[in-house]
């Protein structure tokens, strides 16, 4: 008899079983059933997630069998079910004192311990576990590695499924958990092989295409991205995600064009997802069509009223239309909801700027400095606000203050060699200058925009002659 027909057979055994089983509780009267027969139906009704009946089938059967450290096991797995991982583990170490080479003890107990966060000992459980199998050892490894990956321990998880794999390197489960994690420790390449291992063996499953693209698109690989997820979209074409992620990838890889098809293609299976409006609405930003970025904005507000990002975008449109009064309404709401973020601050401060509300400017753009010093525009914009306000020293200080925070920003550097040198510091203006044509010389005609004075200044055009013979 070959294995299939000995797994039908079986299988037909265990219904008819669980189905004398059932008929025995409905009509409350008593039937004999071995103890394979119990693990079978206890097997059965976990397998189709009907746990109480599960327990009420291990408590039957531990009346008939007290002795059975089959049974126990079972009972120590819904107890974990179920949440009880005391219980679960004092029942695990009663079992391992009867029987300590039973790898299906260890197995519980290991995943009793993870539950409670003793992730070492839970280890070396598991451990045993492996040590005493002898069937099977991939699906084992498998299943340790999926529980500790689930319990957070990534780098744990890829120990025993890297084991799995070598016990079968075609175990499609293991090759699938393997792409996940690996990924998730931010192993791309790892996660790129194992991924295509699988879909030499299975290229139709759209999931593994799927995550093949959130791995690509996570490296900069925005182009393999999309093909990924065309593949999944091919194979399942209501994948909406797919669509999501594929206009996300589109829209990094400046695509815009091609994004704005796909994120309405996801739309039109969910339409409230105000994110998906907020992106598509960018899209239609950096295509500067303006009015159709501002409705997908403003759609995703309809959605969302709490959605700080729309209420950005929106306010972004409205300043670059002019409508500065609107622009700052919708700014206050953004940092409302989201007072964190340094991009609402500078704009918030260069529209309060424009309107000549120069202490309210002067609140935002310290708070944008101090929230991303890396930031060159924030510094540049508030140093601006402080010369429009006649205050060159401020201005100079601030600007003093950004290039210690990024001394390799070229126009921190050129700006503040313009304002030293209005404020009569050649010395300190020929320093910061030499800096910035060192970082960038084919730029320093900006100096000359920022302060046109500088054309007739004699140390600042022999630093020009200077640097311009090393670039030739």
């Amino acid at each position: 008899m070959d294995e299939d027909a000995r797994d039908f057979l079986e299988n037909e055994e265990i219904v008819e079983a669980v189905n004398r089983f059932l008929g025995m509780i409905d009509e409350d009267r008593f039937e004999y059933f071995d103890v394979f027969e119990y693990e079978g139906i206890v097997d059965y009704f976990l397998d189709e997630g009907k746990i109480k009946k599960a327990a009420t089938a291990v408590a039957y059967g531990l009346q008939i069998h007290p002795s059975s450290v089959s049974l126990k096991v079972k009972k120590a797995q819904i107890l974990l079910i179920e949440g009880q991982a005391e219980e679960s583990l004092e029942l695990a170490i009663f079992a391992e004192r009867i029987e300590n080479t039973n790898p299906d003890v260890y197995l519980v107990k290991g995943s009793a311990l993870v539950m409670l966060d003793q992730i070492d000992q839970a280890i070396e459980a598991y451990e045993k576990a492996v040590e005493y199998n002898y069937d099977d050892n991939d699906e084992l490894l498998y299943n340790i590695g999926v529980t500790l990956g689930q319990a957070g321990e990534c780098e744990q998880a890829l120990v025993f499924l890297q084991q799995a794999y070598e016990a079968n390197p075609k175990n499609e489960l293991v090759l699938y958990e393997l792409g996940y994690y690996y990924d998730r420790i931010q192993e791309f390449t790892k996660s790129i092989r194992y991924y295509n291992e699988y879909l030499d063996i299975d290229p139709f499953n759209a999931s593994v295409w799927y995550n093949l693209g959130i791995t690509f698109n996570r490296i900069g690989e925005h182009d393999k991205a999309v093909e990924a997820y065309d593949f999944s979209i091919a194979l399942q074409d209501d994948f909406e995600q797919a669509y999501f992620n594929k206009a996300n990838a589109l829209s990094n890889n400046n695509r815009y064009k091609d994004a704005i098809p796909c994120y309405e293609e996801y739309l039109s299976y969910d339409k409230d997802n105000d994110d998906a409006y907020c992106y598509l609405g960018e899209c239609y930003l950096n295509l500067e069509q303006f009015q159709e970025a501002l409705q997908n904005y403003r759609k995703a507000i309809r959605v969302n009223k709490n959605n700080s990002n729309a209420w950005y975008g929106a306010g972004l449109i409205q300043w670059m239309d002019g409508k500065l009064p609107e622009a700052l309404a919708n700014l206050k709401k953004a940092l409302k909801l989201d007072d964190e973020n340094p991009d609402f601050w500078l704009m918030y401060g260069k529209i309060s700027h424009e309107m000549e509300k120069y202490d309210q400017a002067e609140s935002a753009f310290e708070k944008a400095t101090v929230l991303d010093p890396d930031n060159a525009e924030s510094w540049i914009a508030f140093a601006e606000l402080e010369y429009d306000r006649g205050k060159l020293a401020s201005s100079i200080e601030i600007l003093k203050n950004a290039s210690s925070s990024i001394a390799d920003d070229p126009n921190i550097n050129y700006r503040l060699t313009a304002y030293l040198l209005e404020n009569n510091d050649e010395q300190s203006a020929t320093g910061y200058f030499e800096r910035a044509l060192e970082i960038d010389f084919s730029n320093y005609r900006v100096l000359f925009d920022y302060y046109p004075e500088a054309l007739q200044n004699e140390s600042i055009k022999r630093l020009i002659k200077k640097h311009e013979s090393t670039k030739l």
